[in-house]
């Protein structure tokens, strides 16, 4: 496939505002984007701003620029940069012109994936954030191909009765690929060397630790050496929210994990995340989700999704 080389995506004018972006959607639960046959005049649209609640996002740019501001931090990607943002991240794209592929998976089935190849999830063990790494153009075609398998994959209708499985399986592999491709790689930080941005980091790095025991913005902001107003107005700059809705969402978010896989029950669920009784926990749960954890095993359970 011939493209335009990376100057002439740039210095090309726009002309528009809109661009035709090819979009396969698989039940809500897997999305590609992407507008890589169009080689012509791939521009990127502006955007309102997308709170990334329920999707770990990945976006690997081909040949030119593309602008975002992802929780009010300008990020610039360019020819080769891999961008895998986290769940609960508010998202804009800027006009750009760029091609590039992006691919939106569910948070608790990306897990999953990650669980049954045996990655484990430290890769995208953070929400609230995102995590950018500059690939080779070799490194950056392995993903495009494992990109493109996916897409048909969830194009064909001769896989309809097995495509969750299919994408499952493609997904694996791509992610196979891109775990080994940026564990050698530095990451590119956007994050400046002020207290507050520091703060921050270390805060999600202690939530991701700590989340099953400890539920309480005050215990954060102890172990972190600060008050809690100062917490509050941390996680507010970098998420818009306080302290106490960010740990909320981030153990909810590690409750359906364990939900969708389906391996224990309620009680079992309860105990493991610490609560002191199950009745506690679903209301919680409810709470914060909008579900009785019941109801959210009856929507999304891996068994259930096997039968259907």
């Amino acid at each position: 496939m011939q493209q335009n080389n990376t100057n002439q995506l740039n210095n090309k004018s726009l002309q528009a505002d809109t661009t035709a972006l090819d979009t396969v959607n698989y039940e809500d639960k897997f999305i590609c984007i992407d507008n890589i046959d169009n080689t012509t005049d791939p521009r990127v649209p502006t955007n309102e701003t997308v709170t990334n609640e329920h999707y770990s996002c990945i976006i690997l740019v081909l040949q030119g620029t593309l602008n975002l501001k992802i929780n009010g931090i300008d990020v610039r990607l360019k020819q080769g940069d891999y961008l895998n943002i986290m769940p609960y991240t508010k998202v804009e794209m800027s006009k750009s012109r760029c091609s590039f592929l992006s691919m939106k998976v569910e948070a608790y089935i990306l897990h999953d994936v990650y669980e049954t190849i045996g990655l484990g999830i430290g890769v995208t063990s953070n929400c609230f954030t995102f995590y950018h790494y500059h690939l080779t153009s070799r490194q950056a075609n392995i993903l495009k191909q494992d990109f493109l398998h996916i897409k048909s994959d969830m194009s064909n209708p001769a896989f309809r009765s097995l495509r969750s499985d299919l994408i499952k399986a493609r997904l694996g592999v791509f992610l196979a690929h891109s775990t080994n491709i940026i564990e050698h790689l530095e990451p590119i930080s956007h994050y400046d060397d002020t207290e507050t941005s520091q703060l921050f980091l270390r805060f999600l790095d202690l939530l991701n630790a700590k989340y099953k025991e400890e539920r309480s913005v005050q215990y954060y902001a102890n172990s972190l050496g600060v008050q809690p107003k100062t917490l509050s107005a941390t996680t507010m700059k970098y998420t818009g929210k306080t302290s106490s809705r960010v740990i909320d969402e981030y153990v909810t978010l590690r409750i359906k994990i364990v939900l969708y896989n389906n391996r224990h029950n309620i009680k079992e669920v309860s105990d493991m995340f610490n609560f002191a009784s199950q009745s506690f926990f679903g209301r919680y749960f409810k709470r914060v989700s909008g579900f009785s954890p019941r109801k959210y095993i009856s929507i999304n359970s891996k068994k259930l999704s096997k039968q259907s």
